[in-house]
Parts: C-alpha cells; structure tokens; sequence
C-alpha cells in the first residue's frame, strides 16, 4: 500500500518539479471514477472473502480500461492484471516468507509460517502456481514485500499522477481555424 502512494507522490512531484501545477487536477476528467472508490473500498474489505477481492480487481479494471487513452492507463491496466492472475490461480496472493524476514515482519521463515496474513494474502505454499507473480520482492525501505505486478502499476500509477498535474490541452473544434502567430 505505501509501495503504491509513494508512486503517486513521486510522479506528481516529479511533474511539479518540471514546471506541471496541481491546480490543473479539477481540469481532469476521468469516466466513471466511483468504480476506483468501490474497487478500493471493497480491496479495504476484501479481508475475509476472496470474491471480494475479485469483484474489486473487476471495478479497478473497469475503470482502468474506460481511462485507457491516458498516458500511463495501460500500464497500469497490465500491473492490475499482472496481480489478478496469481489471486485468482491461487485464491489468494502467494507472498514468500523469505521476503517477509528480508523487510522485518518476521524473524524467520519458520515465524512467517505462523503469520495469518489476511484474505487475498497467504504464506506461499508448494501447491501454489505462477509464484513468480507472487508477492516476492522485499522493498526493506517501504516494509514491504510486493510483486512484479505491483512494480509495473506503480509506474503505471506514477505515469498517471504526473500526466495529471500538467496543463489540459486546448481542443480546437474541426470548424474552427488553428490560430496563426
């Protein structure tokens, strides 16, 4: 989670620092951008049912794929897929417990063994496919342990947030001559 906000802070700031002014943000139209809230109340919700956590992925790709001519949507569109798969293949998220003692949730593999880690989260298990997908890479400086799929929606996330602080392009209506200088 703090993965993801720390891509968006670091696109619109890199935007700011270009020269691009959040006060172009209300300019920005996205369509149907309550299926971003359902999708991340029902992830906040998602702790105890599995078809939650689907139903939410199904709302943020909806959204994602209504948005996708904007610069940084179809990334983002692949990290959330990128992230389906593995949940949906394994009803859950495999996370591997040696990255778990890597950022310091656990002291050893054996204690992450132990750790009940929530509804589309568990302990990667021998029967799990695709856990290459998993979330496997430690991220010490965030403590957190994230997939490739996560990496690939922060870019992509970190791409919309800095298009978004910059200034809306002027449409020229068909019929109305180009202005000359």
């Amino acid at each position: 989670m703090w993965f993801t906000l720390a891509a968006v802070v670091t696109g619109a700031v890199l935007g700011v620092l270009i020269g691009r002014r959040p006060r172009h943000l209300p300019d920005r139209r996205f369509r149907l951008w309550p299926l971003v809230a359902a999708g991340i109340v029902l992830q906040v919700a998602s702790h105890a049912s599995l078809a939650l956590v689907i139903a939410s992925y199904v709302f943020l790709l909806a959204f994602v794929a209504l948005n996708i001519r904007r610069p940084g949507m179809g990334v983002v569109l692949v990290g959330l897929a990128l992230n389906l798969v593995p949940i949906a293949v394994n009803s859950g998220m495999p996370v591997r417990a040696a990255a778990l003692v890597q950022v310091g949730a656990v002291d050893t593999g054996a204690d992450a063994a132990s750790l009940h880690l929530g509804g589309k989260r568990h302990i990667e298990r021998p029967s799990d496919r695709l856990t290459v997908l998993g979330d496997i890479i430690a991220v010490p400086a965030a403590h957190e342990v994230v997939s490739f799929g996560d990496i690939v929606l922060a870019v992509g996330l970190a791409t919309v947030a800095f298009d978004v602080v910059r200034r809306p392009r002027r449409r020229h209506s068909r019929l109305e001559p180009a202005s000359v200088s």
